[in-house]
């Protein structure tokens, strides 16, 4: 892919007036009424997508995307952000590992968080969802010790150029908090502060399971909400919830394992979200996964990477994840002699989990998620010519089964180009790495937590 002789193309690309034409691709748009295109171009103009077709006609820098798959970028519908520093260290832990030693004790990790190791984490964690071709994230962000730790969160995501969703999420239930702790007077800080509208890159919204007091104070400041429901208990708490008519299409629920029938049922009524994280769901042991008891309800689910400390937070491995469980857990079940069977899922039906449903998982559908004109550009380009894609024969196929973060070429948020053949545009990766890894250390020993390089959690 390359530029035809213009120069300062990156530079300009997101500016009011600014058009850049996508020229040459296989195109997925994720939208049925737009369709898909085997040479197809896309129109940017500013921050949004002006037309999405064939030989499309335009005063344009244009950027030759020929060998290319371009698509609407990904949508992370729950990450924990603030975590980067401590990437893999729990990788071997089942939940009880986990839990324990990162929330429980003065000592426990979370707890010696200082606003530095919150910005870094945030700032370097958002870069890498860009790199790899994630455009939106939703930022359960459980770092909100003191109103410093909160800015640092917020200032990180700011910064890296992603657009988020900053859902703010109060201490754990049940533990002690700082002194300086500031909620609930906080979350209306930070509206005024930081989020005085929602028409920018970085929006809020509030992270909470199933307490009263927190769902309805989101409910008064109109914010979406993000709740872990990890068992049948927590389900059951949000069911309660539902009757006093707390649940509705601006809920997400997170990870939905082994849930009652009746807390589906009441997701389903209610129009709620639900984001599923593959890898850790399976790897952490936390119980059955709900990807197809979500889908035997009519609700479409969302993909997302919970935390780089637990598993992969790129989306090549989360949908493959997912295709395989969806594929092996049907196989199971037509092998025990069920019958009849859901269907199997497509390539493309994991392709629009990753993209518009994750977007509608962070209620921002109207903005992202396809290449719909009127849109945001968030725009990914995936090179094909490489040994792991060529030929191309399948287009889903190719990025559902075969692709890395290595093919990601070009990254557009808001028609801005943030990564430009292959590399972040204006970041300084090895400094970035520099403060990740004195975080890292700083958080490890404040903890006393064990070096465990060669070792394991487990151990």
């Amino acid at each position: 892919m390359s530029l035809t002789g213009l120069d300062g193309v990156v530079a300009a690309s997101g500016g009011d007036g600014h058009r850049t034409l996508l020229r040459n691709a296989v195109v997925l748009s994720m939208d049925p009424d737009v369709g898909d295109f085997e040479a197809g171009d896309v129109l940017i103009e500013g921050s949004s997508i002006l037309a999405v077709g064939e030989a499309l006609q335009a005063d344009a820098a244009e950027v030759d995307c020929s060998g290319c798959i371009v698509m609407p970028g990904f949508v992370n519908s729950h990450h924990h952000t603030f975590q980067t520093a401590l990437r893999s260290y729990w990788t071997d832990a089942l939940a009880v590992d986990y839990f324990t030693a990162s929330r429980q004790g003065e000592r426990a990790v979370f707890h010696v968080y200082e606003p530095s190791d919150v910005y870094w984490g945030e700032y370097a964690g958002a870069l890498e969802q860009l790199n790899a071709g994630t455009t939106t994230v939703v930022d359960t962000s459980q770092c909100t010790a003191t109103p410093q730790h909160t800015d640092a969160a917020i200032e990180g995501l700011i910064h890296s150029g992603v657009r988020a969703v900053y859902a703010y999420s109060p201490k754990a239930h049940g533990s002690t908090p700082r002194p300086e702790y500031a909620f609930p007077q906080d979350v209306r800080r930070i509206r005024e502060q930081f989020f005085a509208s929602n028409d920018q890159l970085v929006t809020l919204a509030f992270g909470s399971p199933a307490l009263l007091v927190n769902w309805k104070l989101a409910r008064e400041l109109n914010l979406p909400i993000f709740s872990h429901v990890n068992d049948v208990g927590a389900g059951l708490q949000v069911e309660q919830l539902s009757k006093v008519g707390l649940a509705g299409s601006w809920n997400t629920y997170i990870h939905c394992t082994g849930l009652a029938e009746s807390t589906w049922q009441m997701f389903a009524e209610t129009g709620g979200k639900v984001s599923l994280s593959s890898v850790v769901e399976q790897t952490l042991c936390t119980g059955m996964p709900g990807m197809q008891a979500a889908m035997d309800h009519g609700i479409q689910p969302s993909f997302s990477t919970d935390a780089v400390s637990l598993g992969p937070t790129d989306f090549f491995s989360q949908i493959r994840a997912a295709y395989a469980l969806q594929r092996s857990r049907l196989q199971e079940r037509a092998i025990a002699g069920e019958s009849p069977i859901p269907d199997y899922l497509s390539t493309r039906d994991i392709l629009r989990m990753a993209t518009i449903e994750g977007a509608r998982a962070a209620h921002l559908d109207h903005k992202v998620g396809s290449l719909t004109p009127g849109k945001q550009a968030d725009v990914l380009v995936l090179n094909t010519k490489t040994l792991n894609a060529a030929p191309l024969n399948h287009a889903s196929g190719a990025v559902v089964a075969l692709m890395d973060t290595s093919n990601v070429r070009t990254v557009i948020v808001a028609g801005k180009i943030v990564k430009w053949e292959g590399e972040l545009v204006g970041v300084d990766v090895g400094h970035v790495v520099n403060e990740l890894e004195k975080s890292a250390t700083g958080l490890l020993e404040r903890s006393e937590y064990p070096n465990l390089l060669l070792t394991s959690c487990r151990s």
